[in-house]
């Protein structure tokens, strides 16, 4: 028998009830609990390896159950209230949001109602009284022992639990009714599940001092990220590459069975200043400059070298888990990247001007054991008329591995991106997504769109334009004890949903571990779609002004606030029952007397009649006609009107509908958006 070298570092994160020694150097399977887990949240080395105990990672969630019909059904976006089923215990309405067999663990609980004070009830192994019962706003309050406030959060307005619940033989979670109208829950709920026999300590609240220890360590390694650690005798290995358009550079190849503990990127003389396509502006060298890697001789990281850091376009300063990037544009990963034999770094120039990188690594002695996997990452990007919804792949491989990684970027050129779209990923085979998500924001973490950063250690928004998510937008987010294990293939699909019709970019990356001899390696980057979008000077936009919040009066018919879920605010403001000549009016505030250009966010549907728009009671053009025979959303643009400081107006008088139109004659305005000349 060879015995495997291991680390000091390994043998302390071993330590504990990690894992029961045999004889020899073997290892009996590890027994799950609440303490290894939280060992897992930061380890590095873990990640990089494939599951011991092996596990599937699938999601409970509030999914439209009208998906199950496919057809246009499968985009159906009515993503909240659906639960399991609906019991009565003890005169109380439940909800089941999931019903779980283990051996497994929960990992992740995420909900758009991080307020909601429903009570949320767990209960363990078959109990009929909860070993856990909180309500929902604790779950994501920070202050409920065990769930400290790096594990339990609320961010960007999307409540987050970070924290394993492991279970032995079940797992019921259920949230009360309150009052007589539908809960209405968005939710999702990532769950392990070891296969049987696998040993499971199941999660007791009472016995959270035993491992309130193991949190605290896990909690600062979640804060202040270290890369795993190297051998002592580790070299850091520093190189300058000046590559001209069109060539390739490459670090001298590394021989042996090493690993990278982490390493750096730095473009220099870059700017952020300048015309938009100037090749010197910090978005278009990260974005040209095209990193390649390759481990034991096969190509295994294919990715523009901004984006492999998680953010972009260009330099935008935060710090995960995972990757730093400073404000003087030096970009660090700590993913770790093993290799048995060999590895090769190579970038190339496709853009027009010589660009010089620097480049610093931290290289070191690793076994390249059989459960070690070589990191992967693809890029992709696409523009597309965001209506109707769609699909596109993010990632199709097979041989074994895990998914611990995506980055989402959308060039949005209207306002108003919500973050629909959900994940939908299938595993070895199966015929329907056993995660199955209710909107990219969810899985990043956050809800109903947000116009800030915000980072944390599992997920980040690193850019974001505005106003009103408009813009470029950058997330990313880390799948550690949700990594997504596949043993034959992955099929990971991401849905494009957008409140707004109009035609975005949206470009994406996704990291795996996967095992030698897996056949699929990263799609080659489409040099077409590099350059970044330009969408124009966000900083003369004022905020935009909600329809529905504005005075108004109307001559005839009825005007008031209804209801949308496309619109901003998921309100907007209608007019309807109007007759021909009839007016209404809105009043509008301008900071300062100028040269604007006016963007009116208008509805459209099959009630919805012709109006002529007057600015100041000036006309402003042919009428527009808000006729659709589906909803739809018209952006109606006024160019280089001359508007007064203070009040001003704007008045629809009321045409003879389209004769294809339903009665009602209605006029909606969600928003008013203002551009200074």
């Amino acid at each position: 028998m060879t015995c495997r070298r291991v680390s000091l570092a390994a043998l302390i994160l071993l330590a504990g009830p990690l894992l029961l020694a045999s004889s020899g150097c073997g290892w009996r399977t590890p027994v799950v609990s609440v303490e290894t887990l939280l060992r897992e949240m930061a380890d590095f080395e873990e990640l990089a390896r494939e599951p011991h105990p092996f596990y599937t990672h699938a999601m409970a969630s509030s999914y439209s159950r009208e998906s199950l019909k496919g057809g246009d059904a499968w985009f159906d976006n009515k993503d909240v209230g659906q639960y399991v089923r609906t019991e009565t215990r003890d005169g109380r309405t439940e909800h089941v949001l999931a019903d779980l067999a283990g051996p497994g663990a929960v990992t992740r609980i995420w909900s758009a109602n991080p307020t909601l004070t429903n009570i949320v009830r767990f209960y363990f192994d078959g109990e009929t009284v909860p070993r856990l019962a909180t309500p929902l706003s604790a779950l994501f309050g920070g202050q409920m022992p065990p769930f400290g406030p790096v594990f339990s959060y609320v961010s960007g307005t999307g409540g987050n639990l970070y924290f394993p619940l492991p279970f032995e033989r079940s797992l019921r979670i259920t949230i009360e009714q309150n009052g007589d109208n539908r809960l209405r829950l968005y939710y999702e709920i990532g769950h392990r599940a070891y296969e049987p026999g696998t040993r499971v300590v199941t999660f007791d609240p009472k016995q959270a001092g035993t491992f309130e220890g193991i949190a605290a360590t896990t909690a600062r390694a979640l804060t202040v990220p270290r890369a795993a650690p190297a051998p002592a005798d580790a070299q850091w290995v520093e190189a300058q590459l000046t590559v001209p358009p069109n060539e390739t550079r490459s670090l001298p190849t590394i021989k042996g069975e090493k690993a990278v503990f982490e390493w750096s990127a730095h473009v220099q003389q870059t700017r952020e200043d300048g015309p938009w396509d100037d090749p010197a502006r910090a978005h278009n060298a990260w974005r040209y400059l095209l990193l390649a890697v390759a481990f034991d001789g096969r190509r295994s990281i294919d990715v523009p070298l901004g984006d492999f850091f998680g953010s972009g376009p260009g330099v935008n300063a935060y710090e995960n888990l995972f990757f730093t990037v400073t404000t003087d544009g030096r970009m660090t990963s700590r993913l770790l990247m093993p290799f048995r034999e060999s590895m090769t770094l190579s970038l190339t120039n496709a853009g027009t001007v010589p660009y010089t990188i620097g480049v610093r690594m931290r290289v070191g002695e690793r076994r390249f054991t059989t459960r070690d996997c070589r990191l992967c990452a693809q890029w992709g990007a696409l523009t597309r008329d965001s209506w109707p919804p769609f699909d596109t792949n993010v990632l199709t491989t097979s041989g074994g591995g895990k998914v611990v990684g995506t980055v989402y970027e959308i060039a949005n050129p209207v306002l108003v991106w919500g973050g629909e779209g959900d994940q939908k990923i299938r595993v070895d085979g199966e015929s329907f997504p056993s995660s199955f998500g209710t909107g990219t924001e969810d899985d990043y973490g956050f809800a109903y769109g947000y116009n800030e950063k915000f980072t944390r250690p599992y997920h980040a928004q690193t850019r974001v334009d505005g106003p009103w998510s408009g813009g470029h937008i950058s997330l990313n987010r880390w799948y550690v004890l949700d990594a997504l294990p596949f043993r034959s293939s992955i099929r990971f699909d991401q849905e494009m949903w957008h409140w707004m019709p109009c035609r975005p970019t949206w470009t994406h990356v996704v990291y795996w571990y996967a095992k030698p001899g897996a056949p699929a390696g990263p799609l080659p980057i489409d040099r077409a779609m590099l350059a970044p979008v330009d969408l124009g000077a966000r900083e003369r936009m004022l905020e935009p002004v909600e329809g529905e919040a504005l005075r108004h009066e109307e001559t005839g018919g009825r005007a008031r606030t209804e209801h949308l879920a496309n619109c901003s605010g998921a309100e907007h403001l209608v007019w309807s029952g109007a007759r021909p000549d009839d007016k209404l009016t809105v009043h509008f505030r301008v900071p300062t007397a100028g040269r604007y250009t006016v963007t009116l966010n208008l509805c459209q549907s099959s009630n919805y009649g012709r109006q002529q728009l007057r600015l100041n009671g000036r006309p402003t053009g042919p009428a527009i006609d808000g006729y659709s025979a589906t909803l739809y959303w018209l952006s109606h643009t006024l160019e280089n009107v001359d508007l007064k400081e203070g009040d001003n107006t704007l008045t629809a008088v009321a045409l003879k509908p389209n004769p294809k139109a339903l009665p009602g004659n209605r006029f909606g305005l969600d928003y008013l958006l203002l551009i200074r000349q």
